[in-house]
């Protein structure tokens, strides 16, 4: 007789599906064909064909085809006819790109990642659904305690987390509290099939040898369930600093509508070495635009240099310079040729500008009105300053953090600067919102 699982009952499903999913109109499933994301599309249709589903959540399957091995399309098509049997439309993504002869997993990670988001961005759906586990979210923690992780390493996933800046695809795991063990029991359960990924063999990859070691280190009393429970604790203290963070940055920090972030180096100073960091970080990610982000040995590195010289001091993070004066620090991002490319934006659209802006560009109305087509540039050192006099001498921005902001350009000629509306006289049909602290990418 089959063993019985803990999600038999379809109110469990439902308890489990439910708060994650319920926000969203439309979300994508990824399922590789492995067991875990072959349990969550099981468990998704059960869910759906109950009547539990939110009315008007739709949920399509999506599989990456990584061509990494010779059966990778024909897995592919298998896991297109099982969902469609389960009841849900199918799309294969391919990654196409020349593959690499090392780090072929992380790279196939983010490939990964950039089809599914690309895909969710295409369909409406606001959400990518993994089905990452209790055991993966051991793993995790095993791999970044290796690596000397800090809190928010040893967190590890999250519930959900922002594949965007601007928020609009949410990555979402409503099974990090559930086993692999009691997934593969839905799946016999129901008779349901799955495919073996060969590469989950493979000692020279980290996680199989987390894998491979696991029962040694469940005799040393270090079992996946007791590390995940360590990562849901840390996870719970890492969001407690995180709003701290978010109110020190939000009463102490002036954003200047973000041209530039300064406040007291004297305010500065009487924070925690912790929250001093964690600041620190939070400014640099939403400041730094697309750079890559800072690691945090760099981030500490940057705060002791900070708290420790007294003498002013400017250094480059991040993609952002981070400059201490006597009195005030001030962090901005990098000037061009760092910053984002040009951009073509038409009347009645928006963009998101290098992570940092959403910029509008609001058509005229009336009978006549013409709104041609405009660029999007970073303003530039030289632009800048054939605006300084414009400007009250106790208002200026710096000129480099100036010179990093989406300007508006017709024909060749500058004809607004967004950030810069409330102080220089520009065409008001062009705004520009700034995003940076709504982003929390994790």
């Amino acid at each position: 007789m089959t063993e019985p699982h803990p999600f038999q009952d379809i109110v469990s499903v439902d308890a489990l599906l439910k708060d994650v999913l319920g926000p969203y109109r439309r979300v994508v499933l990824a399922v590789s064909g492995g067991v875990d994301s072959m349990a969550l599309m099981t468990l998704a249709s059960r869910w759906v064909k109950a009547g539990l589903a939110p009315k008007g959540l739709a949920i399509e399957v999506a599989t990456v085809d990584h061509g990494l091995r010779a059966d990778s399309a024909r897995e592919a098509d298998w896991v297109a006819d099982q969902a469609r049997a389960a009841g849900f439309s199918h799309a294969t993504l391919v990654w196409s790109a020349e593959k690499p002869l090392a780090g072929v997993q992380e790279l196939a990670r983010e490939a990964r990642y950039a089809l599914l988001v690309a895909h969710a961005r295409a369909a409406g759906a606001g959400a990518v659904v993994t089905a990452h586990t209790a055991d993966d979210q051991a793993e995790t923690f095993l791999m970044r305690l290796g690596r000397g992780s800090g809190l928010d390493g040893l967190a590890s996933m999250a519930t959900a987390r922002a594949l965007l800046p601007d928020g609009s695809v949410q990555l979402v795991r409503p099974l990090l509290g559930v086993t692999k063990a009691a997934l593969a029991a839905v799946l016999k359960h129901s008779d349901g099939a799955w495919l073996e990924d060969p590469s989950n063999e493979r000692p020279e990859f980290e996680r199989v040898r987390l894998r491979q070691a696991n029962p040694h280190l469940t005799a040393l009393g270090l079992s996946n369930d007791k590390l995940a429970l360590s990562a849901q604790r840390l996870s719970r203290a890492r969001v407690a600093l995180d709003a701290m963070t978010e109110e020190r940055i939000e009463t102490l920090v002036a954003i200047n509508g973000g041209v530039f972030a300064s406040l007291s180096r004297e305010v500065w100073r009487r924070e925690s070495q912790e929250v001093r960091i964690r600041m620190l970080a939070r400014l640099l990610g939403a400041f730094g635009g697309d750079s890559k982000p800072a690691r945090l040995s760099q981030v500490e590195a940057l705060e002791a240099a900070m708290t420790r010289d007294d003498q002013p001091m400017a250094r480059t993070l991040g993609g952002c310079i981070v400059s201490q004066g006597r009195t005030t620090l001030r962090l901005y991002r990098e000037p061009p040729p760092v910053a984002v490319p040009d951009a073509q934006l038409a009347a009645g659209q928006e963009l998101l500008w290098d992570w940092r802006f959403r910029v509008r560009y609001a058509p005229e109305s009336g009978e006549g009105a013409a709104d041609a087509p405009v660029v999007v540039r970073p303003l530039g050192l030289a632009a800048y300053a054939t605006l300084r006099d414009k400007f009250r001498l106790n208002h200026r921005p710096p000129a480099r953090a100036a010179a990093g902001l989406p300007s508006i350009w017709s024909a060749g000629r500058l004809i607004s600067v967004p950030p810069l509306a409330d102080k220089l006289d520009g065409d008001a049909r062009f705004s520009a919102e700034f995003i940076g602290l709504k982003r929390k990418v994790r």
